[in-house]
This record gives structure tokens, sequence and C-alpha cells, in this order.
């Protein structure tokens, strides 16, 4: 016992085998954390390929959606992105899943795809005898591209209140208001109008108010809105040069009447694609009815006309909410009673004939007037219709230049339409320019110097411009009412104001729409998850 014990002690001092003992024990940890290492590696290459495909998958999905030529097939092209973005786990990687999801708020507004690959890891599969699983998901929202008309186009770039609506005015046209104004309240508000624009655009600020009173898609301190005419110059055909002077000739019968007029707008809903198939709908929000009543004492009216009521109803449609099948129409009935008395027929007023050419120095139109067809360039002064009088033109066109103006003012009955390319072609405009002209009923040119007056249209029910109203220098203001009967009314100046009881309910012929294009938006896609 004593030669073992002696032996056992002289062990215990002995060191000569602890690096094999410490070699021995480290070898399971050395071994494990080196299979770990690999396995976390490969891990990780699967799983970076895997989230990258999902990720293009995604986005690629994400852009068929945005355009409307590509949207049914978002599901197959992600699925083709996703495949060719797969190398390492190709074989082993399952089909993804593309879907629609919501996004912020928005209904169906992104593109979801996920994905799975499976297989063991070197060392964990040997130790487990079980796969690993890696899961993917990526996200992408999308914006369609848009293009955005306007019937209401204010371009100056620097005016505050570029557009400015007060007072009472109705403005229910839906065909869009749009300022190239940077200034902070580029579109401004003043009183309690009634304003349905569809769509209010500005480079600048946008007035609160339309954030709480009306449905309008607001869109402000947008770039890339333009002046729709900036790169046209008024014609000035061989006729248009001849001097001219403006005069009355001798009179003709007339028949007066003291006219009051009733004007009852009521609403009511539609829902389908488009109104051969709409069916009646109970709108949640329905317009109330409204009634425009007014007196006019000694108006001209139509030979024949007698004492009595006349009756004439018209409807209008426009789309409020919603796509296909599911558009909500709001359907306007116009129903005006026009009231005769005190009819009168005398032996008429002078009658003024004008031809197209250059006037100098404006003129007052005094007497029943038609501008036959053409150009007539209107050198400085104000061209100003008042009265009780009839002023017609079928496919005319004024330009305004060295400060030139326009004045309309209610009483008078006026219907002009603007000059048609076939016109300007006859008159030696090239093809090219006359489309481009083509629709222009007041042109003021770009060198001419802003009119001191400004223009002004304070129209009434008997009011009727059919065209383009181009005002690049000079501000316009509107106080009264128009219509159209063939072509859609466009104004676009370098400021618009609309004051007092203004009645613009319509802009447009309801077979027609806005063709003034002041901005187009691209699609806008980004990865959110």
């Amino acid at each position: 016992m004593g030669r073992f014990s002696s032996f056992c002690k002289k062990l215990r001092r002995d060191k000569s085998g602890n690096a094999a003992m410490i070699v021995a024990l480290g070898i399971p940890a050395l071994i494990g954390g080196t299979g770990l290492a690999v396995d976390t590696a490969q891990w990780y290459l699967w799983k970076r390929e895997l989230q990258f495909a999902v990720d293009q998958a995604a986005i690629a999905g994400a852009w068929a959606r945005a355009d409307e030529d590509t949207e049914g097939s978002y599901a197959e092209r992600a699925a083709q992105e996703y495949a060719a973005n797969l190398t390492v786990v190709a074989d082993f990687a399952t089909q993804p899943t593309v879907q629609l999801a919501n996004f912020s708020g928005g209904s169906g507004n992104s593109v979801a795809v996920s994905a799975t690959a499976t297989r063991e890891l070197p060392f964990s599969g040997f130790l487990t005898g079980e796969a690993a699983t890696i899961y993917a998901y990526a996200q992408a929202s999308f914006e369609e591209g848009a293009t955005f008309t306007s019937c209401l186009v204010a371009v100056d770039e620097d005016a505050e209140g570029a557009i400015t609506i007060g007072g009472s005015s109705v403005l229910t046209a839906s065909c869009g208001l749009a300022a190239l104004s940077t200034d902070d309240e580029a579109i401004k508000v003043n009183g309690n109008p009634d304003i349905n624009a569809g769509w209010v655009l500005a480079a600048g600020g946008i007035d609160d108010w339309f954030d709480t009173h009306t449905d309008d898609t607001i869109m402000e301190n947008m770039s890339g809105l333009t002046d729709p005419f900036e790169d046209l110059s008024p014609p000035n055909p061989t006729e248009s040069q001849t001097a001219r002077t403006y005069s009355c000739t001798a009179p003709t019968p007339q028949t007066t009447a003291d006219v009051y007029e009733e004007v009852t707008y009521s609403y009511s809903y539609y829902r389908g694609s488009n109104q051969n198939n709409a069916n009646p709908y109970n709108y949640s929000n329905p317009r109330p009815s409204s009634t425009v009543d007014a007196t006019r004492l000694d108006q001209i009216v139509p030979a024949g006309t007698n004492d009595g009521t006349v009756t004439t109803t018209s409807t209008s449609w426009s789309q409020i909410s919603g796509n296909g099948n599911n558009r909500i129409w709001e359907v306007r009935t116009t129903t005006t009673r026009t009231t005769y008395s005190n009819t009168y027929t005398d032996n008429g007023v002078p009658q003024g004939t004008m031809l197209p050419g250059t006037y100098s120095g404006g003129m007052h139109i005094g007497c029943n007037t038609t501008f036959s067809t053409g150009v007539y360039i209107l050198n400085g002064g104000t061209i100003k219709i008042t009265g009780q009088y009839e002023v017609t033109g079928s496919n005319v066109m004024f330009v305004l230049k060295n400060g030139a103006s326009i004045d309309i003012a209610g009483g008078a009955n006026i219907n002009l339409t603007a000059i048609q390319a076939s016109d300007l072609i006859a008159r030696g405009v090239s093809a090219a320019q006359a489309d481009k002209l083509a629709g222009m009923l007041v042109f003021e040119d770009r060198s001419s110097t802003a009119s001191g007056n400004g223009n002004k249209i304070n129209g009434n029910s008997a009011t009727v411009l059919n065209g383009t109203i181009y005002l690049p220098n000079s501000g316009i203001a509107f106080s009264g009412t128009a219509s159209v009967t063939s072509q859609c009314l466009m104004i676009a100046a370098a400021t618009i104001t609309l004051t007092g009881t203004t009645n613009m309910t319509t802009f447009c012929p309801s077979d027609q729409d806005p063709s003034i294009t002041v901005v187009s938006t691209t699609p806008n896609v980004k990865l959110v998850a």
C-alpha cells in the first residue's frame, strides 16, 4: 500500500500528458463549433438567396399591377422573377405564394410573396435527422400612374391665390382645378362656395377648406404641372391683317319681354359601369335640390315669343366614385321654367356683321352682332359685350394683343364657338399648327402686356361659350354663369377668380371629356416588408 500511495502521488505531480488530455477533452467542442459554423453559413446563404428572390418577385408583381395593361398578370410576373433569382436553393425551394395585400389603410394596394426552402443541414441534420425549413416573405406597395386633365388652369407660377373661389359660387363641373403657382396658398377659398371639382392640383399649397368640405382628390406641392398651351403661338392669317372697324347697320325688328327664369337642380343616383346599364342606387349622401331664379326686364327674346311659361328639362351624368360595375353616377336634372310677360315687338335694333381682321382700340357691342368665321385680332382696348343684344359667332378666334381684354356682362344673349382646324387650314395655317389651335376661342398673345383692367365674364343662362380661353399674362374674374352646347369650356389664365353667385355647373357636353392634360404621374412601387 505504501508503494501504491507513493505511485499515485508521483503520477499526480507528473505534467507531461496535460496537453494531450486537454486536446482530447476539447475535440468534441471543436467539432461541434465547426459544424455549427458550417450550418450557419449554409443557412444564411439559403436564406439570403430566398429572401432576395421573394423581394424581387414582390417588386415585379407590383410593377405589373401598377400598369392597367399588365395588372391581370401580376402573379405570373412575380413567379417568373422569383424563379430567375434562384440558384442554390432552386432544387428544394417551394413555388411562391403570390397574393394582393392591404397596405397603409389601402385595399389590395400591394403584392405579397412568400416561399420556403427545406433541406437537411450537414451537421444538425446528422445529429437530429431532421431537415431545416427557411421562410421568406416580401411585400411591395404600388400606386398607378395617372393623367390629370383640368378645365380651370392658373398658369402664374408665383401668385398667391392663383385660383380664388369665393362668395356663394357653385362649381360642380368635376373636371379638375390646377394651379402652377408654388405659393403656399396657390388655391384659396373665401366665403362658402359649393365645389365638386373632382380633383384639385397645385404646385404649391391648397386651402384646408377642401379637406372638410369636399370629397375631391387633393394633390398639393406637385411637380410636373405644366401650362398645356405654352408652346403655342396665335395664328396671323392674311385676312386677319386687314384693318377694320366695328359698326352697326340698319335696325331689324326685335321682340322683347320681361323674363322670369326659375332653374331647379335635382339629383338622383345610379350604379353601373356606364350610363346604359346603370340602375337606380340609394346613395348615402345625396345632394339636395336647389333652385335659382332671376328676373330680367326688357329682355330680347326670339321672334314669335308670346306671354306664357315654357318648361325645359335636361340631364347630365357625372361619375362620383367607384369603378367597374360599382361606379356611382350622379344625375343632375335641370328644369328651367321661363315665364314671358309684357312681350313687345318693335322695329328692331341695328345689326352688326363682323369680318375677320385687325380691330384697334377695342369695340363696344351696341347691337345684335354676328362674327363671321375667322380670326379676329384685337390690338389694344377691350371687346365689351353688354346690353340686351344677341352676339353670335361660329368657328371664331379672338387674338388679344397690346393689352387687349374681354368684358362680357350679363344681359346679352351670347353664343360663341371656337374655330376648328379645317377653318384654320383654309386660311393658310399649317395642318400641324391648326390641330393644336383647334378649339381656341380666346388667345392672348404671349408678347402682349397684361391687361390693366383684367378680363371679366359676368354671364347669365344665355351665355354660351364653346372653346378654350387662354390668357397666359392676364387674370380673369368670373362672376356669372355660362353654359356649353358643342364643345367644352376651358379657362387657362394667369390667375382665375370665381366670385359672387357664379354658377358653373357644367363645362362640357355630356358626351365629351375635358382634354387639357396638365400633369401625368408615373407609377410608384416600393418594398414595404
